[in-house]
């Protein structure tokens, strides 16, 4: 998927756009699927997701968390394991193999979405260390731009390490300073067309302002995580009550499939 030169420029700034990888059809199967699976929520005998909620907590400026939705649906089940996906995740991440942590469906209904503030994505996962070794594929339902709430991304910040304490401090979307530290920052806004994915490194800095348009914005968000990253049991997480290995070993199981090997690979040639 990547030439070197795009894996230089994401281990730059910490986020690449990659290509399309849906069709207008696969597009359309999944957002039938997404409001199905909304429909059928607490629904007995219905397959159903690990959870369903309103990030923002406020009825009127909603942005709708569904996650593990690869667990009631089909069509996203075959989403997070599109082997482009991952094959281009793993190349980002220098990784030898990926494994899903999990996945979610981020939906800023039309008109009345809500803003997600600035924050990085591993220090939401306590229960995987070390924090540098896991990586996102934003998958695009919608064209999501600067009038639905696209995200935005500050280049660098992947090499900050953990400062989701300083990101927390802000007040609004649009309080970013400047500078950090001794960083200069720059915000930039990352627009991904509808089908296309968009990579994040765990660390990167990112959030994402109101949708006040006519058009919702829905995106399936896959977690991966390398072959690097451990169990660490100190550390709570909706997902911990599914993981069934010891401190310290890799997290497997068919909650967490492996994706991409290259030695799988290899073994194929």
């Amino acid at each position: 998927m990547f030439q070197p030169a795009d894996i230089a420029r994401f281990q730059e700034d910490g986020f690449l756009r990659g290509p399309q990888v849906l069709s207008a059809a696969e597009v359309e199967e999944l957002r039938g699927e997404l409001d199905r699976v909304i429909a059928d929520h607490g629904r007995p005998g219905r397959p159903q997701p690990m959870q369903l909620v309103n990030l923002t907590g406020k009825a009127d400026a909603p942005v709708w968390q569904v996650v593990n939705i690869w667990q009631a649906s089909e069509a996203f089940r075959r989403l997070v394991h599109h082997p482009a996906i991952a094959r281009g995740a793993a190349q980002l991440l220098e990784a030898s193999e990926l494994r899903i942590w999990h996945d979610q469906v981020q939906y800023k209904p039309k008109a009345q979405g809500g803003v997600n503030m600035w924050h990085q994505d591993s220090p939401y996962w306590p229960a995987l260390q070390p924090k540098d070794q896991q990586i996102t594929a934003w998958v695009a339902l919608d064209d999501a731009n600067a009038d639905n709430g696209c995200m935005s991304m500050v280049p660098g910040s992947h090499q900050w390490g953990n400062q989701i304490e300083f990101l927390h401090t802000l007040k609004a979307f649009d309080a970013m300073p400047s500078q950090f530290a001794e960083h200069p920052i720059q915000v930039r806004l990352a627009p991904v067309p509808c089908g296309a994915v968009h990579f994040h490194h765990s660390l990167t800095w990112h959030g994402s302002h109101a949708n006040t348009s006519q058009r919702p914005r829905r995106a399936l968000a896959i977690h991966f995580m390398s072959g690097q990253t451990r169990y660490h049991a100190a550390g709570s997480h909706v997902m911990k009550r599914l993981i069934q290995v010891a401190d310290g070993e890799v997290l497997s199981g068919d909650t967490f499939p492996l994706v991409w090997s290259a030695a799988l690979v290899n073994s194929a040639r």
